[in-house]
């Protein structure tokens, strides 16, 4: 069964660099797989930016005809059996795995989330984003409105199978055995959500943050 969106939804999805991602990926050289990352533009940047020598993708979109330059591609149902280990056969273990905004339209994210681990080199990195559904976007219209509408992208895209709360989704990373470095959180916009949490003091961010960027090391 294919549990992924379709080549013309995940193209327009991912075709473009995450920039509220990259201040987070480490400088550390090496090879670095973006699991999920479309045409690869966010990969590609972190190879000119100097983060890492070599780059690559794996993802339902087929990249043969991207205009992005990568250094290896691969085409396939991310949660088919045998994919991570065969590029990891074929490429070596990585210092660096992107799973950005993936892993939520996955059936299984927690056994993928395990054999990403499993992909890195000692020291390595995984870098995981995944939308917050305590957000007030996704809250209010339930709670005021009795309303959960699914939309073509964000909190409620209608491609997630899974949703995370900020303890969730660091559960979520810390089952593979890696070590939490960071959690850092990507407030929803807008002055009216900077004044509510200043006023709060910090209390209530959790339903104002939009999503959660965790870094995790494989220690070794």
């Amino acid at each position: 069964m294919n549990t992924m969106p379709t080549d013309e939804f995940r193209t327009a999805y991912h075709d473009h660099v995450r920039n509220d991602v990259v201040p987070h990926v480490p400088k550390c050289g090496g090879k670095l797989l973006d699991f999920g990352g479309g045409i690869g533009a966010t990969a590609a940047h972190l190879r000119a930016a100097g983060n890492v020598k070599t780059v690559g993708v794996a993802d339902l979109v087929d990249n043969t005809a991207s205009p992005t330059d990568l250094d290896f591609s691969y085409q396939a149902n991310l949660e088919e059996e045998g994919l991570i280990q065969q590029i990891v056969a074929e490429q070596g273990k990585f210092q660096v795995i992107l799973a950005l905004d993936i892993l939520e339209h996955l059936l299984d994210p927690w056994t993928t989330a395990r054999r990403l681990a499993d992909a890195l080199d000692d020291g390595g990195y995984l870098v995981v984003s995944l939308p917050n559904i305590r957000n007030y976007k996704a809250l209010a219209p339930l709670l005021l409105r009795n309303r959960w509408d699914y939309q073509d992208a964000g909190i409620l895209d209608r491609t997630h199978l899974r949703f995370f709360v900020e303890s969730t989704a660091r559960d979520l990373v810390q089952q593979t055995g890696l070590s939490i470095q960071k959690v850092a959180p990507s407030p929803s916009g807008g002055r009216k959500v900077a004044l509510f949490r200043s006023l709060t003091l910090g209390l209530l961010n959790s339903f104002t943050d939009r999503q959660y960027v965790i870094v995790a090391q494989k220690q070794g």
